[in-house]
C-alpha cells in the first residue's frame, strides 16, 4: 500500500472525524514508499472504534475524500473529462496507466468496464485486497466531483461477499429531449 493512501487516511480522520484521529501517526507516511496492507486496516479499525462508525462506512467516506485528494494532486487526469462516467470508463486503461508511470510498483485493483446502454456504466471490481467499500467511496466521490445525478448500485460478488469483488452499476437519468414548438400558420 502506497504511503499516499495512508497519509490521506490520517488527514481524512483528522478533518472529518475529529477526536477519532487521536493516536494515529501524524504525517509519518512517505507518499512514495510502500507499506504493508495491514497498516491501512489497522488505521481503519482504530478509527472505527474511536468514532463509533462501522469500518465499511469509514472506508466509503474515506474513498470520497481520497477522490478529492487525487483530483487536487493530479488535476491532469480530469483535464478535458466532462463526466464521471467518462472518467470511470477509462479507469483501467487511462487512469491506472498514468498512475503506474508515477508509481511503477503500485498495485491496483482491476476494473472490467462495460457500457451496455446510453447513460449506463458497469464496473466489475476485483482485488486481492478487501477494499470494495473504498472503491465505492471513490466512485461516489467522482460522481460528486462532477455534480451529476447518477445512481450507483453495488452488488457484492463471491462467496462469501468479502470485499474482494463487486459490480458497480451507474445510471444517469435520461436526458430530456428538447420540446419543439410548431410554427403556427
Amino acid at each position: 500500500m502506497k504511503g499516499i493512501i495512508l497519509a490521506s487516511f490520517v488527514e481524512f480522520a483528522e478533518r472529518e472525524l475529529g477526536g477519532a484521529a487521536d493516536g494515529l501517526p501524524a504525517a509519518s507516511y512517505s507518499p512514495v514508499m510502500g507499506y504493508p496492507d495491514d497498516e491501512l486496516f489497522a488505521l481503519v479499525a482504530r478509527t472505527s472504534q474511536a468514532a463509533g462508525v462501522e469500518s465499511p462506512e469509514i472506508l466509503r467516506r474515506f474513498g470520497a475524500h481520497l477522490f478529492r485528494t487525487f483530483a487536487n494532486l493530479y488535476p491532469v487526469f480530469l483535464d478535458g473529462v466532462e463526466s464521471a462516467m467518462e472518467l470511470l470508463g477509462g479507469i483501467e486503461t487511462y487512469v491506472h496507466g498514468e498512475v503506474k508511470k508515477l508509481y511503477p510498483d503500485a498495485e491496483f485493483p482491476s476494473f472490467e468496464v462495460r457500457a451496455p446502454a446510453a447513460g449506463r456504466l458497469e464496473l466489475l471490481y476485483r482485488s486481492r485486497r478487501p477494499l470494495a467499500d473504498l472503491a465505492e467511496g471513490l466512485i461516489q466521490g467522482c460522481v460528486a466531483h462532477f455534480g451529476e445525478r447518477i445512481t450507483v448500485r453495488r452488488q457484492d460478488l463471491g462467496d462469501p461477499a468479502d470485499g474482494h469483488a463487486a459490480r458497480f452499476t451507474l445510471r444517469a437519468p435520461p436526458k430530456r429531449r428538447g420540446t419543439r414548438r410548431r410554427a403556427s400558420a
